[in-house]
């Protein structure tokens, strides 16, 4: 039934105005007052199952909140009471002084605490709007008539979203309630609330309905409209009226409209016999559309096991999902008495699961799911046609709980492989979310709302253990640009001091090895300004100054190797090199001098493998490019480099340079698919970008040029960043365009 659909005498009989006031505050009382008995039991369960996990039977924190919890929970229930009265004395004082409010507030300053609980309210009165705007907006209007009022200020109605989310934080004024404890009051408040309140919203609608009280400029109730196939509109929509009302379809923005008409229209010339929301069946005129009890106890038939329409789907690509489905919930009328010959689908159902059927389609065939995660979003397919069905605003709102869920659901599944324990315990978050949705839902969308709240939290935790990785993955490859920096600087430095020299073999590995391993380490950690700086370029100028020059006489250089002896070892120490090893450095590097002043070659010096350093390798763009089509996108880091030898786009190359930290990029791999990597940092050092995966992982280091090189090669696709809903909407109307051309 439409909950904009009502009994109402004609002509209303005269009733006692505060009787039904007196009636709806006994009403609204009693069915909340149960709601925060089952917000204090669910609280105390939650308490008690993290106690038990904690292990600390006396000194836990949560066995400490739960007796805190039990504790205040007579006050807090005195006190919510109180709120409702107060607030049903407010409306009772209205119809003895029509259009007098109670008053209006002072503006005060509020303690940080205070704030927290105003800013809880606030989201539980916006979660409120967003599932039950239109039944409150209907109660608001109904109450005014009654009031003798324009409009009904929300602040002055107990039963508004504001008057109701803000019974929680009244009920507990003065009462000493821990702040975590409060928060869990609010939460599962807001949870149990939403669930249960459109059966008190239908109740009082109907009461006020019945005594006459309609909304301004209403007459008559708008009736559900009639089982048989209404005309098609001038827009498309069909004259669809859903469980919400059409006017809350056609609230929704412009944009999105104008996009679900387009769609629609696109669906319809689709079909077979381009004939506008023509279902197969229904030319025959011995076939009638299934009415929406019936279609309903069809879906819920199939809801609790994937159908086999779905499973065939998945197996088969080329296969329709939204012609399967669609055969299967025909056939599946027999299970509920009806001859499957006899019955067809409405316009408007038959564009759900259309609509439906195609998303799912695209999704199994274009995101990055495992199997394991493709068998649960599969899961999803009956619960979601079940919501259009019932909701035509899915495709209309953005915000709509169904479709920010799958955005959630989608956002946990695809790409995690489950690789290590967070990805794994995410996995599972994801399978006991949709386990809950197909046990729990039966024609209440709230559903949707509570259990994308609870992932959506489980998923923001998810994210800071994933920025605290990325992070970490950007310090490290900062260091990695740091060194290898500080190494060329060193090794620029000794070019230019031996230009023109030739130094003995000993000399040569001491300055190529520990001397520029040492004027790295003070670049990094003191800055080539520094003092430590100049002496280390000291001890190599005076080194290379004793090699043997043509017009100067050869002299003893033993002596003068000794007099340094105290600078070398501190490079050598650097090194790693102490006590007889460094002495047997200096003594080679004295021994190799004097052989040379003499006119003898040196012998040649092999260093220990263990002490050598070596530089970072460099790749060519065609290694690069190749190395980045990682099938599953393991975490390894490719740094890249060789940029002169690439020829790109310079509006390629512009693209990439205009990518933001947090853009969402995809790379091919050797399967096929392109798997998503986000870019998380810019290097301030080299301008290169560092991409991680899903897990926060580095698994690719690449400069603008590299990019656009693998960009051109089909390797690299910048997609439009959307939800994942959004994204696979418009991807179902680009197929329709191109197959209805």
């Amino acid at each position: 039934m439409s909950n904009n659909t009502f009994q109402q005498a004609s002509p209303p009989q005269p009733v006692n105005t505060r009787d039904l006031v007196q009636a709806m505050r006994r009403r609204s009382t009693e069915h909340l007052q149960t709601v925060l008995a089952r917000v204090f039991a669910r609280a105390d369960d939650w308490l008690f199952d993290l106690a038990k996990k904690d292990g600390v039977p006396d000194g836990s924190p949560y066995l400490h909140a739960m007796r805190a919890l039990r504790t205040s929970r007579a006050p807090i229930e005195r006190g919510f009471r109180d709120h409702l009265d107060r607030g049903f004395e407010g409306l009772g004082r209205q119809l003895r002084e029509p259009g007098q409010p109670e008053g209006t507030p002072e503006l005060t300053l509020l303690e940080e605490s205070e704030l927290e609980q105003h800013l809880a309210t606030n989201l539980i009165a916006e979660a409120i709007t967003r599932i039950h705007g239109n039944q409150l907006d209907e109660l608001a209007a109904r109450l005014a008539r009654m009031l003798g009022l324009a409009t009904l200020d929300p602040e002055h109605s107990p039963l508004s979203a504001h008057g109701l989310a803000g019974a929680i934080r009244k009920a507990q004024d003065g009462v000493e309630v821990p702040p975590d404890v409060r928060m869990v009051l609010f939460k599962y408040y807001e949870r149990e609330l939403i669930h249960d309140l459109r059966e008190l919203l239908t109740d009082l609608n109907a009461r006020l309905a019945a005594a006459g009280f309609n909304p301004a400029g209403v007459q008559k109730p708008a009736p559900r409209p009639a089982p048989a196939p209404p005309p098609p509109s001038a827009d498309g929509y069909a004259g669809a009226v859903s469980d919400y009302g059409a006017a809350g379809a056609a609230g929704g923005p412009q944009e999105d409209r104008a996009v679900f008409d387009a769609l629609l229209q696109l669906l319809h010339s689709w079909r077979p016999g381009n004939q506008p929301g023509a279902a197969q069946g229904r030319a025959n005129p011995d076939q009638r559309p299934l009415a929406a009890p019936e279609m309903m106890s069809v879906l819920s038939l199939l809801q609790s096991s994937v159908p086999n329409s779905v499973t065939e789907a998945i197996n088969r690509p080329e296969a329709s999902l939204a012609v399967l489905l669609k055969n299967e919930l025909l056939q599946s009328a027999g299970r509920i008495g009806l001859p499957p010959d006899k019955v067809s689908m409405s316009q408007d159902d038959e564009d759900a699961v259309d609509l439906v059927g195609m998303l799912f389609d695209v999704m199994f065939d274009e995101r990055d799911f495992e199997q394991a995660s493709r068998t649960l979003i599969s899961r999803l397919v009956v619960p979601f046609v079940k919501a259009a069905v019932m909701d035509r605003r899915l495709f209309l709102y953005k915000t709509h709980p169904a479709r920010r869920l799958l955005n959630s659901l989608a956002e946990a599944c695809e790409g995690n492989r489950g690789e290590g324990p967070q990805e794994r315990e995410l996995l599972q978050k994801a399978e006991s979310t949709v386990d809950r949705l197909i046990a729990e839902f039966n024609e209440d969308i709230a559903i949707f709302e509570t259990l994308e709240q609870e992932l959506r939290s489980f998923l923001d935790q998810h994210r800071r253990r994933v920025e605290l990785a990325e992070r970490r993955a950007a310090e490290a490859q900062r260091g990695q640009e740091r060194l290898e920096q500080a190494r060329e600087l060193a090794a620029k430095e000794l070019e230019q001091r031996v230009r023109g020299l030739k130094p003995t073999p000993a000399m040569e590995d001491f300055l190529g090895r520990c001397w520029t391993h040492h004027l790295s380490m003070i670049a990094l950690r003191e800055g080539a300004e520094s003092g430590s700086w100049q002496t280390a370029l000291t001890v190599a100028d005076r080194l290379l100054a004793l090699l043997p020059r043509e017009g100067v006489p050869a002299a003893p250089v033993g002596p003068a190797v000794q007099a340094l002896r105290e600078q070398i070892e501190t490079v050598l120490a650097s090194s790693g090199i102490t006590g007889e090893a460094a002495q047997d450095q200096i003594n080679a590097l004295a021994t190799s001098l004097d052989l040379l002043a003499k006119g003898q070659t040196p012998p040649p010096v092999a260093p220990p493998v263990e002490n050598v350093i070596p530089l970072p390798e460099r790749r060519s763009p065609a290694t690069v490019a190749a190395a980045a089509a990682l099938a599953d996108l393991k975490p390894k880091l490719e740094v890249v480099g060789g940029r002169d030898d690439l020829e790109v786009s310079e509006s390629d190359v512009e693209q990439m340079r205009q990518l933001k930290v947090g853009t969402w990029i995809h790379i091919a791999g050797e399967d096929g698919k392109h798997h998503p990597v986000k870019l998380s940092w810019i290097s301030p050092i080299s301008a290169r970008l560092m991409f991680v995966n899903r897990r926060g992982v580095r698994v690719l280091v690449a400069s603008v040029e590299e990019l656009a090189a693998m960009k051109q090669e089909g390797n690299l696709l910048v997609r439009e960043q959307e939800n994942v809903f959004d994204q696979v909407l418009h991807r179902v109307m680009g197929k329709l365009k191109t197959e209805a051309n």
